[in-house]
């Protein structure tokens, strides 16, 4: 199955997606390699004229700050991660040598970045309204969790978990660092009373703890 029938759109412009699949990494190590950094750029603005859009349309009583946390969490690094891994982007990325693969997935930065210049390909080749249809049914369940949870993050609806029941110390712990000083990566894992719960990982320490909540309580 290619990546266009995963993601359920046939392009016209079959450059355009394979320009999309290519991380920098790939681009520099050839002659005449396109790399997706300008279709993101694109993508990263269409993703979020969307989402606010969408937002502003959909709950009309939302203050502009609660509007602006809600768009945040719909886009961030985390949530398009999630998109990329639930149409499998690690097996059609082209990535340089450099960058090593965790699990069979690649990092959360990369597989983001995928997913935005995804959606600048599909507005180059088809326009806007195409554009709008691959990205609302997958930003809109990470909206509604958001606000399902009363606007919470990964971190604090970990520590109303493990509290209900009485206070436990939680810790984040800093595992292991890689990768180039302008794109480390962070490992960390969150500990409960001493019990290992998740582990995650970010391009900072914050980003990694916040990955590691959300790997304790089982969000996918």
């Amino acid at each position: 199955m290619s990546i266009e029938d995963k993601i359920g759109y046939q392009f016209k412009d079959k450059t355009l997606i394979k320009t999309a699949m290519s991380h920098t990494s790939y681009a520099n190590e050839g002659k005449g390699r396109t790399s997706n950094e300008r279709l993101e750029f694109l993508g990263d603005a269409i993703l979020e004229l969307i989402a606010s859009d969408y937002i502003f349309k959909t709950y009309p009583k939302m203050p502009e700050g609660e509007m602006t946390k809600t768009r945040a969490y719909a886009v961030c690094e985390d949530s398009l991660a999630i998109v990329a891994n639930r149409f499998g982007f690690s097996d059609f990325l082209l990535v340089g040598k450099c960058e090593n693969r965790i699990n069979e997935k690649y990092r959360n930065s990369i597989l983001a970045d995928s997913v935005e210049a995804t959606i600048g390909a599909i507005y180059i080749d088809s326009g806007l309204e195409k554009a709008r249809e691959f990205i609302l049914p997958n930003i809109i369940p990470q909206i509604e969790d958001y606000i399902a949870h009363g606007g919470k993050d990964y971190k604090t609806r970990l520590q109303e978990k493990l509290q209900e029941h009485g206070d436990v110390k939680i810790e984040y712990l800093l595992i292991g660092e890689r990768g180039p000083d302008h794109a480390k990566i962070f490992d960390v894992q969150v500990k409960c009373n001493g019990k290992v719960l998740g582990q995650g990982e970010g391009r900072s320490k914050k980003e990694a703890e916040m990955d590691a909540a959300k790997n304790a309580l089982g969000v996918k």
